[in-house]
């Protein structure tokens, strides 16, 4: 069923994880002027964050088709796994692009400010913990009442 504690953990997790698009993780200010740092690059698309966005959005998908498949329980256990490690690269690699950003040359001079978003891919990771724990709940569940058949 849909509407098992699970799928609003995975649900959560889309929504921390589409917000990333939106909102800046980082940002860079010299003399009032505010650059922000998105995970697709400074303000504007950039091929070199191409890892950054295909891991967020492949993670969003995946988060995704595991709330749809919620008859097999198995299948749930290994995508929230997948899901795990995916999310965690997706961290790594924002964090490895936004400290890479503050050594580009049209950056000299600005420092460098963390910005309350970066919390974001920790909740999301945080969320499909718990979804992947809740699952496992079910599953045990399910071989109990089988037991007393």
């Amino acid at each position: 069923m849909i509407q098992r504690k699970q799928s609003i953990f995975l649900a959560l997790a889309v929504v921390f994880l589409v917000q990333l698009f939106i909102f800046p993780v980082y940002g860079f200010e010299k003399d009032g002027q505010f650059l922000p740092f998105y995970i697709y690059g400074l303000g504007s698309l950039s091929p070199d964050y191409f890892a950054t966005i295909a891991l967020n959005v492949f993670s969003i998908f995946l988060l995704v088709a595991i709330i749809f498949l919620y008859k097999n329980r198995k299948q749930q256990l290994l995508l929230c796994k997948i899901a795990t490690l995916l999310i965690t690269a997706l961290i790594v690699a924002i964090f490895y692009f936004a400290e890479n950003a503050k050594s580009l040359p049209e950056l000299a001079g600005y420092t460098s400010e963390i910005r309350p978003m970066l919390v974001t891919p920790l909740a999301a990771l945080v969320m499909v913990i718990l979804a992947n724990r809740a699952i496992k709940q079910d599953e045990e569940l399910v071989r109990s009442a089988d037991r007393l058949r």
